[in-house]
Order: C-alpha cells, then sequence, then structure tokens
C-alpha cells in the first residue's frame, strides 16, 4: 500500500511539472513587439530565458520580470512580477508591474497592470511574435 502511494504521488508529480517545463520551452526565447495599446514599437523586443526553476524576461526598452510558467486548457501561461528602470522617461519610470503572458497559436499576449499611486494603474496590452518567423 505505502509503495503503490508513493508511486501514484510520484506519477502525479511527473505529471504536473511535465507542462511546466513544456510551457517554459515554449516561451523562451526572442520575440518581437507586433501590437501595443501603448503604441506601435517596431524595435521593441523581450527576450525569456531559464533562471533556475523561474523564467526571466528582459525587455529592450526598460523592464524586466521574473516569471512562472504552466500549461493550462491548452495554452501556455506564463505569470509574474517585475519593475521599470528608473532611468528610462515617462510615467512607467522606477515603477513596478504584475504581468501575464499567453502563447497562443505562435503569438505572445501580454498584459502588464503598472500601479501608478493611490490604487490607481494601468493595464498596457501587448502581442509579441517569435523574431525567426519573419513577424
Amino acid at each position: 500500500m505505502r509503495r503503490s502511494l508513493s508511486t501514484a504521488l510520484a506519477a502525479v508529480l511527473i505529471i504536473w511539472t511535465v507542462p511546466a517545463r513544456a510551457g517554459d520551452d515554449a516561451v523562451a526565447g526572442a520575440w518581437q513587439q507586433i501590437e501595443s495599446d501603448a503604441g506601435a514599437c517596431a524595435r521593441c523586443r523581450i527576450s525569456i530565458d531559464r533562471h533556475g526553476a523561474s523564467l526571466t524576461v528582459t525587455a529592450n526598452n526598460g523592464w524586466a520580470a521574473t516569471l512562472a510558467a504552466g500549461a493550462e486548457d491548452g495554452s501556455v501561461k506564463a505569470r509574474g512580477t517585475g519593475s521599470w528602470k528608473s532611468n528610462v522617461t515617462g510615467a512607467m519610470a522606477g515603477r513596478g508591474f504584475n504581468v501575464d503572458f499567453v502563447l497562443q497559436d505562435q503569438r505572445l499576449y501580454m498584459w502588464m497592470r503598472v500601479e501608478t499611486g493611490h490604487g490607481s494603474g494601468r493595464t498596457v496590452r501587448a502581442v509579441f511574435g517569435r523574431i525567426w518567423t519573419g513577424v
């Protein structure tokens, strides 16, 4: 009984972690912004890299975040927190944020909620495509 319980628990843990690794691999790499409600930016890119059990996303326009990823409802999803560098210009400078990514049909959809103070904030929505697919 004890051995079968341990085996079943191990199988559940393997099944639960395999989609997360698949999710990590699916979103890792270089992405180019192809659409955003914050304005067009043909040069805006992000890079998502694995660092231990988490992912790090770094943008070439001054922000970075740490993410956890997994597969859910047939989509790859990643969620995390980050901040804008204090030396960027504009209202985002030095601000922290929560960010969500969903990978669907070779497009990476992002929702970034930036807290601007006093309980208010701004949500930035963007879509990224793989750089090597000719976005």
